[in-house]
């Protein structure tokens, strides 16, 4: 599958997981739940590079980098996909504990570190070039859900960005 396919692949996963939060806005549950594919669209490209581009790392190397792709690829499907769900209670109601005590956005720093990390792993400047357009694709859909969808969604929102950080945590002077 040639970078250009691939790319669309993944990003039609955001404009899916867009979609899903349009869905949980307009509480269509059902829909919501077939939108949630574009968690799994967004991964697919990574095995399907896996088989196409080889590390050219010496084994020793290329193992401790692909031990460092998988702890980050597994942290940031668990803080995407899996703390909220797993530890809120309160529907309605924004998450504020865990990873999100101190960014919103921290399943967007995780993919980063995430895709970097790939990219020293398959070190190839055309994966490396993809992986940068799948880290701009996030951002953007982070960036619409904190200002469209997010405040829309969760009553208390507005408080939310006023104590936390967006991508980076708020400096907080001494109490």
């Amino acid at each position: 599958m040639n970078l250009i396919k691939l790319f669309l692949l993944g990003a039609s996963g955001y404009l899916l997981l867009g979609l899903f939060d349009l869905a949980q806005i307009r509480k269509k549950g059902l829909l919501g739940r077939l939108l949630s594919v574009g968690f799994l669209v967004t991964a697919l490209p990574y095995p399907l590079m896996l088989i196409r581009y080889k590390s050219p790392h010496p084994p020793l190397l290329g193992m401790a980098l692909l031990t460092m792709v998988i702890a980050s690829a597994l942290a940031t499907i668990y803080v995407a996909a899996l703390e909220i769900p797993l530890s809120h209670t309160g529907a309605g109601e924004v998450y504020c504990r865990g990873s999100y005590a101190r960014v919103r956005h921290p399943g967007f720093l995780l993919h980063l570190v995430f895709n970097g990390l790939f990219s020293l792993y398959l070190y190839d400047r055309a994966v490396a070039g993809l992986c940068l357009l799948y880290v701009a694709c996030n951002l953007l859909l982070v960036t619409i859900e904190d200002r469209v969808f997010f405040p829309r969604l969760f009553s208390d929102y507005d408080h939310y960005t006023t104590t936390t950080g967006f991508l980076l945590p708020k400096r907080r002077g001494h109490r």
